[in-house]
């Protein structure tokens, strides 16, 4: 199935001038991990997760350790530009979701924009891929008939799903069943 079946299109994005606080509370607000940056073009310049707003935030508690945190004269980062990940990982509306899971575990990243053009049309998560695997089976079922129906027109298949693994039945001569089982693996939740 392709990232427009399943991504995150009311997506929050955050200027790279943005005041680090800012992006803090929109982030928290949202109840997402990370978001990307656009410039004023709408163009895609950076993320900026959760993690690179909080190491700026979170100094040690001098009272919590028994020898004295050294001072820090660092210059603090004011905008998110100053911590955000420039070097983004994004993929088109045509990937799937197998594709966004590997860079996840490979890449080790939380969530992936999706952009056409350099402009962002939406992002998919991981709580984005769990959402197709936990999907009932019961709806899982009636979105295979209907998209195999499709398909397949006059062909009468059925489809029994227990835990995501679809299994296809053909009343009389359905006919073409490696079409029936490609048509089926497209389905969000399909799991096989």
């Amino acid at each position: 199935m392709r990232a427009t079946a399943f991504m995150t299109t009311d997506v929050l994005t955050v200027r790279p001038q943005a005041r680090l606080k800012e992006a803090a509370a929109a982030l928290a607000d949202r109840n997402v991990a990370s978001a990307p940056v656009v410039d004023d073009d709408g163009r895609l310049v950076g993320i900026v997760s959760e993690l690179d707003l909080l190491a700026q935030d979170v100094p040690p508690d001098p009272l919590a350790r028994l020898t004295p945190v050294p001072a820090d004269t660092a210059p603090l980062p004011a905008t998110v530009q100053d911590v955000m990940t420039r070097e983004v990982i994004t993929l088109p509306p045509s990937a799937d979701a197998a594709l966004f899971l590997r860079h996840m575990l490979l890449d080790r990243v939380v969530c992936l924009p999706v952009t056409e053009d350099g402009r962002v049309l939406g992002v998919v998560s991981r709580r984005d891929l769990l959402r197709l695997f936990a999907r009932p089976d019961a709806d899982i079922a009636a979105d295979v008939e209907a998209a195999v129906a499709a398909a397949l027109p006059g062909a009468d298949w059925r489809a029994q799903v227990r835990d995501g693994i679809v299994t296809l039945s053909a009343a009389g001569s359905g006919g073409q069943p490696g079409v029936a089982r490609r048509v089926a693996q497209s389905v969000p939740g399909v799991v096989r």
